[in-house]
């Protein structure tokens, strides 16, 4: 992925090691684990999913593509 300028961009790079700051994440993750006995993998790929349809969402909105 083509490296831009983004006033948060010290964060994104950091993201993949430490992971996302808003402790509601973390919770909601647990909850989906524990509560719900989905395994990482299927909350990955929740995650994947929302995220993807995000992308397609404003990619369709701006009319620019990411691919």
């Amino acid at each position: 992925m083509e490296r831009r300028l983004h006033p948060d961009s010290h964060e994104l790079h950091d993201w993949p090691i430490y992971g996302p700051k808003d402790p509601e994440i973390a919770n909601l993750v647990d909850a989906l684990a524990y509560d719900h006995g989905l395994r990482v993998g299927e909350i990955e790929e929740v995650i994947l999913r929302a995220l993807r349809d995000r992308v397609s969402a404003e990619e369709a909105r701006s009319g620019h593509s990411s691919t």
